[in-house]
């Protein structure tokens, strides 16, 4: 099992790899030179995954995903994965670590801020959701809004799903395994093993009429996303009994 010293010196290698490309050539699309590192790194801790191809996530189109948070390796599987323009939600504390801070930065993810007066500084993010649709990329939330301490999926915040409906776009649900075990929430050491990345069928909200009430709208879109995520869950975890 490769030491926490070594993924972190890993980690810095590659990003650093990445910004280095991109700083040399400042005109090509930043995405799939991310994509390659992520996969490189992933390879590196001992990490073997699968997921869409992206022809199956170009003929999505922009829209809102959002996925089970499991492990910080979420968003490198993810990063390994999408070689299109994603950006996701990150809390403001990482738009400030070595080396990451940069790559969110550089590739336009949304900055959301924690702690006291948090509301009044996040009035910012709709507008930046938009901007982002706008541009033809998609969004990611992770709507539990933390990684899971057990293994288990928690509670949906409604921010991903308010956002779909004001912007008109659907939400696709991903699901993601294997990244619990690699590397839960309490601890920095990575577990070699095999992580997986699956698409669920869009969500679409379902305006009957009554346009104003989007609290409704937008708990009836996290109903169904999270049950799907949970089906898919369960279905996965019996698959390995």
């Amino acid at each position: 099992m490769p030491s926490i010293p070594h993924n972190l010196h890993s980690f810095a290698h590659y990003a650093s790899l990445y910004l280095g490309a991109i700083k040399k050539s400042p005109n090509q699309p930043s995405q799939p030179v991310r994509a390659r590192y992520a996969r490189e790194f992933l390879h590196d801790v001992g990490l073997t995954f699968e997921g869409p191809s992206k022809d199956d996530i170009d003929r999505i189109g922009p829209c809102i995903y959002v996925a089970n948070h499991s492990s910080t390796m979420d968003a490198v599987l993810i990063c390994a994965i999408f070689e299109g323009d994603l950006r996701i939600l990150a809390k403001d504390i990482l738009f400030k670590a070595p080396y990451l801070g940069r790559i969110l930065r550089l590739e336009k993810h949304i900055l959301v801020h924690r702690g006291r007066h948090a509301s009044d500084r996040n009035a910012q993010i709709r507008a930046d959701i938009r901007a982002a649709i706008d541009e033809g990329a998609s969004v990611l939330f992770f709507p539990e809004g933390t990684r899971t301490r057990t293994g288990a999926l928690g509670p949906f915040k409604l921010g991903a799903f308010y956002n779909a409906i004001q912007v008109g776009v659907p939400i696709v649900p991903m699901v993601i395994t294997g990244t619990f075990d690699a590397m839960p929430k309490t601890t920095w050491r990575i577990k070699p093993g095999h992580c997986t990345l699956s698409l669920l069928d869009p969500i679409t909200d379902e305006n009957d009429g009554e346009p104003s009430d989007e609290t409704r709208r937008a708990q009836a879109l996290a109903d169904k996303a999270r049950n799907a995520i949970e089906h898919a869950l369960r279905a996965h975890s019996s698959e390995d009994v």
